[in-house]
């Protein structure tokens, strides 16, 4: 019994490799793509492509203030104040207690 399972295994075995003269086609295909090459770091340009135009940083600039100013002057930029903590605890509390009201234990 352990010989025959023995020699399944073998058999199966065998069944994955594939000849010396001949690779699996997926090492073929990943083969072929490295053969192809990399770029050569010469070919890579040495030139920037960034926009140096004053004029076009001097409105993104001002756009971006506007934008600031925008933001700084809206009403609900201003924090909460503290003080009125216990009127919106005590509306909380009123509006639990109409809810509670609306709709009671069965």
């Amino acid at each position: 019994m352990r010989m025959a399972a023995v020699l399944a295994g073998l058999v199966a075995l065998s069944g994955c490799v594939s000849p010396a003269g001949e690779p699996p086609a997926w090492f073929s295909e990943r083969q072929a793509q490295a053969e192809g090459g990399y770029p050569s770091l010469r070919d890579v340009p040495r030139t920037t492509m960034a926009n140096t135009d004053p004029g076009y940083w001097a409105q993104v600039e001002a756009d971006l203030i506007a934008a600031r100013d925008e933001l700084k002057n809206h009403p609900r930029n201003e924090p909460a104040p503290a003080e009125g903590t216990d009127e919106f605890v005590e509306q909380a509390r009123e509006v639990l207690e109409e809810s509670r009201q609306a709709h009671p234990d069965e």
